[in-house]
């Protein structure tokens, strides 16, 4: 069943903010049933490879796309709701609103218009979402995004010092794809003042890279520094981390795509050979934490800063890995580099390394995080979280069209990952993904279903993508 809303023009004014903004574009949502399915390319399909493709679209709409849009758009204060709890009713949780998530909605509703260009909602969802983050979450004092701010806009106390490159980064990619569809000027404006915010308080013009914790002026925080990191408390500051760098990168990736700049193209191979070439370790797994200088943090540094979580250790996050690997190709392939058989080989390394020693060979699916120790990968972390599922899915097809032959049968493994996602992450009763695959982690049916490190954007752009690969777009 697909719900269809009608667009209305409003042609007054609406105080979301202490700015009074207009919206030029609200759904309302006045739903009404239609026996009409997605975008039907099934022309293009490979026989043996239609059937799954078919499904996947499926399950992207029953699953993804309809049980998050129109719901997710704040009509009351703009930008989009950030938390519900498992069965979708409002949770407690949703009074904070997060740069992270709200860009990376503005990011999927603008690639689900595009993909899927009679939805033409979601084109209003995405306009719904600049507006919040143009009006509510940029800082007209010192510039650079909130990292938060509550639901109707206002400042968050709690982070008002805290800006982190992540959520950045995150901005830019949101911005750029929704320039790309809207062609509305402000929003590439906005995309270049944020790269600029980035390059002059950021980048590291010594080392190359940029640091990831800056207090809200856009000075980086200090190592050792806990106190300027508010509600993203972190031991990794005065660092420079995986998780940012690769998605600095993806960011450039698409701002290069509407502004080939030739500052954005240096700063874009900049990360990419960093990521490729310093972060990858030889054996195909991203190393973590650095020095500024681009030494590798020794693990028992690590293990004292961080009070014994694992995720600030030097480890496996087999997540990571797999997205590496497809953000790598993606990258090389905007740039124009060809067919780059050595980004490629790195990329099949990500996936074996993670096949080898983070594979659920039973069940399916990635574990979350392993660590070596003498000699032997022992996982740490056993969940299978959502995002890692489908960026596992989508980087084992990517494999299977570069190496059909590979002993890997990347195909086959490919098949199990959905099986897996299908069977143990798709909510089936009240729609969405759970947090965690219920084999390893059967609470998780009860987690909320959004918050604000969870959206659309992992698992519509992995869908999406597997849906154009096996239909051979």
């Amino acid at each position: 069943m697909i719900i269809k809303f009608e667009l209305v023009k409003m042609p007054f004014k609406i105080k979301l903010f202490p700015i009074s903004i207009e919206i030029f574009m609200i759904a309302m949502f006045t739903a009404s049933v239609s026996g009409s399915d997605p975008i039907n390319h099934s022309q293009y399909a490979q026989p043996d490879q239609s059937a799954p493709a078919n499904e996947l679209e499926k399950s992207l709409f029953e699953f993804i796309v309809n049980p998050w849009y129109p719901r997710s758009i704040d009509i009351t204060y703009g930008g989009y709701i950030s938390a519900f709890k498992y069965d979708w009713s409002l949770s407690e949780r949703s009074q904070v609103k997060a740069l992270v998530q709200q860009a990376r909605h503005v990011w999927a509703t603008s690639y689900i218009y595009e993909t899927y260009p009679d939805k033409k909602e979601f084109l209003a969802y995405s306009v719904h979402g600049f507006r919040f983050l143009r009006d509510a979450m940029w800082d007209k004092e010192y510039g650079g995004f909130h990292a938060f701010c509550k639901r109707d806009g206002a400042p968050d106390t709690e982070s008002i010092n805290d800006k982190r490159i992540y959520g950045q980064a995150f901005a830019v990619y949101g911005l750029s794809q929704y320039y790309k569809m809207s062609n509305d000027p402000e929003a590439l404006q906005l995309a270049e003042k944020t790269f600029y915010w980035m390059e002059e308080n950021a980048h590291d013009h010594k080392n190359g890279g940029y640091y990831e914790f800056l207090k809200r002026d856009g000075t980086p925080v200090p190592a050792g520094d806990t106190n300027n990191t508010g509600r993203s408390n972190s031991p990794g500051t005065g660092l420079k981390e995986y998780n940012s760098s690769i998605h600095l990168m993806e960011a450039f990736t698409e701002l290069y795509r509407v502004w080939p700049d030739s500052l954005v193209r240096a700063r874009l191979e900049e990360m990419f050979f960093l990521i490729r070439d310093t972060f990858v370790h030889p054996d195909g797994y991203l190393q973590l934490y650095f020095y500024p200088d681009w030494t590798l943090v020794p693990d028992e540094n690590m293990e004292e800063m961080s009070a014994g979580n694992h995720r600030f250790t030097q480890h496996f996050t087999y997540g990571h890995d797999v997205e590496t690997a497809y953000l790598l190709i993606e990258t090389a392939h905007v740039l124009g580099f060809g067919d780059d058989r050595k980004t490629d080989a790195i990329a099949k390394r990500f996936v074996d390394h993670s096949l080898e020693s983070g594979w659920d060979e039973k069940a399916g699916g990635f574990f979350d995080a392993g660590r070596e120790r003498h000699g032997e990968v022992m996982i740490i972390n056993n969940h299978k979280a959502w995002w890692g599922q489908i960026e596992g899915m989508n980087a084992l097809l990517i494999m299977h069209l570069l190496y059909p032959d590979d002993p890997n049968d990347y195909y086959g493994k490919f098949l199990k990952s959905w099986d897996h996602i299908d069977t143990y992450l798709i909510d089936k009763e009240f729609g969405g993904w759970f947090n965690f695959g219920l084999d390893t982690n059967p609470e998780s049916r009860y987690g909320d279903k959004s918050h604000v490190w969870k959206t659309t954007y992992h698992n519509a752009r992995g869908m999406v993508n597997c849906i154009k690969l096996l239909r051979n777009e």
